[in-house]
């Protein structure tokens, strides 16, 4: 019972569902249709105030409407005006004005209103819902009007046993309802599609409408081409797509394309260009076969137009117009005609009616409408080759002026011609089946020839490359061998031009090195013995004041006086026996050194030689301030400090030099300040290089050298200043006191 149950829920479930679905999609439909509706009324108010204020001339404007939607326009009572559409409306009964009814006409189900305009003008729109062909092929199906979708297996009825939906208009009113097509229907239609096509098969231009053995075989054809053609283009896609993903790995190992090697980015953009001239040429040639095909059958279609129109001129030469009586037997002979041309042939009078054709039956069955093109009918020049369309297949008809023997015109000829794609697809899958082999063997010639020249061009410059990396100045250099003067030759002769230009300026760079090796040397020599010369000087001059001033302590000082010249006379023999070595600076001796007392002794000797001209002010402790450094090269690091404040201090009658000495936890900070201008800005990063100096004596090598002795002590070096002043900060390792020293 509970399964019984279950069944019958999912059962009422499905059936609700699906009755959801069918209602969603009535009701998009009918949405849809209100849509056409509101558009075709927007249209009709336009052409009702044309008509109004009598510009008829300017309807053609609406001649290209939606192909769905047909307007016609009746002047009391007769037809003078309608759309481009091909629904065959031979008779329209007015009906109430104003309110969108249904009805169904010669090839469609439709739905229609009319408005009287006023002063005779009745304008009716008619927009098709469902065309109602009764040949079942691939263009011509019982399909619905593009814009309404609707599936093919729903049909027009008014029947509410087999109705899904009921369709409204915007009043309101009961238009008509969508249904289930039956089987039997279809049936019925499929047989008496089968007996009108056996009938229409001996037409000419509507010949592709048709399956026929010829067509068969013709696909067939077609059919091994275009496989032939998915070869060729699947292996061309497979070479393109290995060449992309190569392409690819390069420019990612390279990091950009900009960083490719010159031989990678000639084959890729000549490979890229050949591959794109190939795409514009091959679309360039569909394009050129499509054209001149279509050309070809509209001057051919043109020509037999011609033919007819002067055949038809010899038979009604006499005619004043096409009447009931003279075109009794019309349709014979455009028959005949049909036949000597292999075309249709369609006569319309001066009204636009059909009077005669060679397939009737075309008419009979409904697939075209009894009036002809409005676009030739009511342009000033008929002879017009258009397109025009029977459901979704197109083909072109051409126009001209049916005239007499005076020329005269009587009626209007129109010559239908089927356009076939199939035929210039056929040509097309020809093209591409002889220009594919061909561009695929281009591609894998190219490929292959821009790898093979883009080495042979490349291989000199990256020879080059590799001769600039190994590229030595004080060494022998190997020249490039390459024969050809193109340009890359020209690089290669420059460049063994460079390497023997390089050569002879290594020769001469080398001596003149050695030159300024042994001037800066001289400098060096030079300046290291003038450093230990001037506290010499001064202890002198010291002695011999102070004999002159206090014989009493001459003996006290010149005890003192005399280590300290044996002091620097023992560090001028250690400078001339370093030099005489090495000829280099004397090598770093770092021990513990007492800073104080040498700072303090550095001090007394140029307080004495400045006397009352510079105030020198001393802060810290006289001895017993310990850091590492080389005892006899510190004096150097002092006497160049305080020499450069002496010296920046000159002219100055107020001038102050303040030295301080402090110990830090680590450090032995040691302050030289001067209240002088200070250094310029341009030249504050100068200060420590060798040979640099502002003075016009020197040599500029009292700071670099005095750098070098406190970094090599472990060190640092240097200043702030400012337009009141300059100080610099030397930095020592700190450090206890020697046992002998404290002992």
């Amino acid at each position: 019972m509970r399964l019984k149950s279950c069944f019958i829920s999912v059962l009422l479930l499905f059936c609700s569902i699906n009755l959801m679905g069918k209602s969603s999609s009535v009701e998009r439909f009918n949405n849809r249709l209100l849509s056409a509706m509101h558009t075709s009324e927007t249209v009709v108010n336009d052409m009702s105030y044309l008509l109004l204020h009598g510009q008829t001339n300017r309807l053609t404007e609406y001649t290209f409407a939606d192909k769905d939607i047909l307007y016609i326009v009746f002047y009391k009572g007769n037809l003078i005006y309608w759309s481009d559409n091909w629904l065959v409306v031979n008779k329209i009964n007015y009906g109430p004005y104003n309110e969108w009814h249904y009805c169904h006409f010669g090839n469609a189900h439709c739905v229609v209103r009319s408005v009287d305009v006023g002063k005779g003008y009745v304008i009716s729109s008619i927009i098709a819902v469902k065309y109602d062909f009764r040949i079942e092929n691939q263009y011509l199906v019982n399909n619905f009007a593009d814009f309404l979708d609707a599936s093919n297996n729903l049909d027009i009825c008014f029947d509410n046993k087999k109705s899904i939906g009921k369709i409204h208009g915007p009043d309101g009113k009961y238009l008509f309802s969508l249904c289930k097509q039956s089987e039997n229907d279809a049936h019925d239609k499929s047989d008496a599609g089968n007996a009108i096509d056996r009938q229409l098969l001996r037409t000419f231009s509507y010949t592709p409408l048709f399956n026929t053995d010829t067509a068969s075989n013709e696909q067939e054809k077609r059919y091994m081409s275009q496989n032939r053609i998915r070869v060729y283009a699947l292996m061309f896609g497979l070479m393109f797509m290995i060449y992309i993903i190569w392409m690819a790995y390069i420019i990612y190992r390279a990091k950009g394309f900009k960083n490719l090697r010159i031989g990678y980015k000639f084959q890729s953009l000549f490979s890229l260009i050949v591959l794109i001239g190939f795409f514009i040429v091959l679309l360039v040639s569909i394009d050129f076969i499509r054209k001149n095909y279509e050309l070809r059958q509209k001057t051919i279609l043109q020509q037999k137009t011609q033919y007819i129109q002067k055949a038809l001129q010899d038979t009604y030469f006499w005619s004043r117009d096409l009447n009931r009586y003279n075109t009794a037997s019309l349709n014979i002979y455009l028959k005949d005609l049909s036949y000597t041309y292999k075309t249709d042939i369609h006569v319309y009078d001066l009204t636009g009616r059909l009077v005669g054709s060679s397939q009737p039956i075309i008419f009979e069955m409904g697939l075209l409408s009894l009036r002809m093109s409005p676009k030739p009918f009511f342009a000033e020049n008929t002879n017009i080759t258009q397109y025009e369309h029977i459901g979704t297949l197109e083909y072109l008809s051409a126009y001209t002026d049916f005239v007499n023997g005076d020329y005269t015109p009587i009626g209007y000829i129109a010559v239908p011609f089927f356009v076939s794609s199939d035929i210039i697809n056929a040509e097309i899958d020809n093209l591409l089946g002889i220009l594919l082999p061909i561009y695929l063997s281009i591609m894998l010639l190219s490929i292959i020839l821009t790898s093979f020249i883009s080495k042979q061009i490349s291989a000199p410059i990256i020879t080059m490359g590799e001769k600039l990396r190994k590229l030595q100045i004080d060494q022998h250099n190997e020249k490039i061998s390459y024969k050809p003067h193109d340009e890359i030759g020209l690089l290669v002769a420059q460049y063994n031009q460079m390497v023997d230009e390089l050569e002879r300026s290594a020769a001469m760079l080398a001596r003149s090195e050695r030159e300024n090796a042994w001037k800066t040397m001289a400098q060096q020599v030079a300046h290291e013995i003038k450093n230990p010369l001037t506290p010499m000087k001064l202890t002198i001059q010291q002695l011999q004041r102070m004999k002159n001033i206090n014989p009493e302590l001459f003996e006290k000082t010149f005890t003192r006086s005399t280590e300290l010249l044996i002091e620097q006379i023992d560090n001028l023999t250690l400078i001339a026996n370093e030099f005489s070595y090495f000829a280099k600076m004397p090598e770093m001796r770092v021990e513990e050194v007492d800073m104080a007392e040498k700072l303090y002794t550095s001090i007394g000797l140029y307080k004495s030689e400045v006397g009352d001209q510079v105030q020198i002010v001393y802060k810290g402790l006289q001895s017993g301030v310990w850091a590492m450094s080389d005892s006899k090269q510190i004096m150097q690091v002092f006497s160049n400090l305080l020499k450069n404040a002496i010296q920046a201090l000159h002219n100055k009658h107020d001038g102050m030099i303040e030295v301080s000495l402090e110990e830090l936890p680590e450090t032995v900070m040691i302050k030289i300040s001067d209240n002088g201008p200070g250094i310029p800005e341009n030249i504050r990063d100068k200060v420590f290089n060798p040979n640099f100096t502002t003075k016009s004596t020197g040599m500029g090598m009292g700071l670099a050298i005095t750098k070098k002795i406190v970094e090599e002590s472990g060190g640092t070096i240097r200043f702030e200043t400012s337009s009141q002043g300059t100080t610099f900060f030397v930095e020592f390792i700190g450090c206890p006191a020697p046992d002998n020293k404290e002992a």
